[in-house]
């Protein structure tokens, strides 16, 4: 799916997830968001799509909540941190995202594909509350 570009396989997946668990109470249709981890625009360009984008959209089918890509941001382009330890990935994360500020959008629930340490997925939080957005969770397809 991830390399393949299998973007429907990604937005079932992402069905499948959202429909399997359901939408836990705490999250209100009318503040949070699914906001998908951005890859940079070298990489999509070279991808062809983005993955976790396409994952959110079927979680945001079934639960009812907005989907908002453009609310996070890769700052720069770096090759990718696969292969690198915890530690390595963690200090190489914190600057990796920005957020854009935005009044309507509350809280938000971040998703990627993979958590392999979750240096990127407590990137992306902090990014988000920075900006005053209340980071309510993080969903993935798969832990490695």
């Amino acid at each position: 799916m991830k390399y393949g570009g299998n973007r429907f396989l990604a937005a079932r997946w992402g069905q499948w997830l959202g429909e399997s668990h359901g939408r836990p109470d705490f999250l209100k249709a009318t503040e949070t968001a699914l906001v998908p981890v951005p890859l940079h625009w070298k990489k999509r360009l070279r991808r062809g799509y983005n993955q976790a984008f396409w994952i959110a959209w079927g979680v945001s089918l079934a639960w009812g909540l907005p989907l908002r890509p453009d609310l996070l941001k890769r700052a720069y382009h770096e090759s990718s941190l696969t292969r690198l330890s915890r530690t390595a990935r963690s200090n190489r994360s914190r600057a990796l995202y920005t957020s854009k500020l935005q009044n309507e959008v509350k809280a938000a629930v971040v998703v990627d594909d993979v958590l392999t340490t979750g240096s990127t997925m407590l990137a992306c939080g902090v990014a988000l509350e920075r900006n005053g957005i209340r980071w309510d969770g993080a969903m993935t397809l798969a832990l490695a």
